[in-house]
């Protein structure tokens, strides 16, 4: 959903009276500085460079904190066409933002913000770009323009469009079906001359879905993939972490921030209990992991040295 400059200059004015008050937990400082195009026929006014700058600095936000949360490397082609969906969509992950300070130069904007993140509602988003999988996903990807044909021009930036999408959610193109049916069939058609159309079968559903763009449709139907239950376990299996050795209640509550700023290994933390022994205090926590050796490897730079030890109570043994 595209705000107008003007309800979004509300919208954002508002949340900055919100933060004013009380600086957000977990703000996100951007500098950034978009550069005049050197090509004149491509230069855009000085309104739309700022706007541009900004919109670059929000998505770029998003980006510095998904890549917290996210396991793994993604790839050059991945990492760009994640930056580009932040830059259309971040309305729907940012709570406001605050100290804005935009300068214009004969050469450029500069723009220097703290963003409020909705954490949350971007975790969301990233299970459902697919980007808590460990392995891309075999898909047959048919595209069917119906009765509108394109020009060279057109078709050749729908393709790009196209691949854009097949790389934002790690899809491996196949042209056809295999013979044992695990990649998953993706049909999306313009159904009218402002609506497109498509469905999404897999060996884990089947989903339909329509909207004003073909953008909205492969939303639709890739985020009910990729959020379904089926899945969501495989990607972020749950287990309960037991840690003792504390002196005394303290020692729990630190190390339960703690753990809950670990954004690449585990995504939701809630604590269960807490001990009270004559000689120690122990408490467990039910956690969801997005990668469990980059959590064992936390725990074990953390807990140790400090007399304390831990047990994951769910998950298989560690390698060796």
């Amino acid at each position: 959903m595209k705000f107008s400059y003007q309800i979004k200059s509300f919208v954002l004015a508002a949340c900055v009276a919100v933060l004013c008050s009380a600086l957000p937990a977990h703000a996100v400082k951007v500098q950034i500085f978009k550069a005049v195009d050197p090509d004149p026929e491509k230069q855009v006014a000085q309104r739309t460079l700022r706007q541009e700058a900004v919109t670059e600095a929000f998505a770029q936000a998003l980006f510095a904190e998904a890549s917290r949360m996210i396991p793994g490397t993604l790839s050059a082609t991945r990492t760009e066409a994640v930056k580009k969906s932040f830059g259309k969509h971040y309305e729907e992950y940012i709570s406001g933002y605050k100290d804005m300070n935009v300068k214009v130069a004969e050469d450029g904007v500069s723009v220097s913000i703290d963003v409020n993140v909705n954490r949350k509602s971007l975790r969301g988003a990233l299970k459902k770009m697919g980007l808590f999988s460990s392995v891309e996903v075999p898909a047959q990807i048919n595209v069917d323009n119906g009765k509108y044909v394109l020009n060279e021009e057109r078709q050749l930036k729908q393709n790009e469009e196209i691949s854009e999408f097949i790389a934002l959610y790690g899809l491996t193109n196949s042209t056809v079906a295999d013979s044992n049916g695990t990649a998953a069939v993706f049909s999306v058609r313009h159904a009218s001359k402002k609506r497109w159309a498509g469905e999404l079968q897999s060996s884990r559903g089947k989903w339909y879905a329509s909207g004003s763009s073909m953008e909205s449709v492969w939303r639709e139907l890739w985020g009910k993939y990729f959020g379904s239950e089926n899945i969501d376990a495989l990607m972020n299996p749950k287990a309960v972490l037991v840690v003792n050795g504390w002196f005394n209640p303290d020692g729990v509550r630190e190390f339960g921030r703690k753990l809950k700023s670990w954004d690449s290994a585990v995504q939701e933390v809630k604590l269960l209990d807490v001990q009270m022994q004559p000689t120690a205090v122990s408490a467990s926590w039910a956690i969801e992991i997005s990668d469990q050796w980059v959590l064992r490897g936390y725990l074990n730079d953390y807990l140790p040295p400090r007399g304390l030890t831990f047990s994951l109570e769910g998950l298989e043994e560690k390698k060796e």
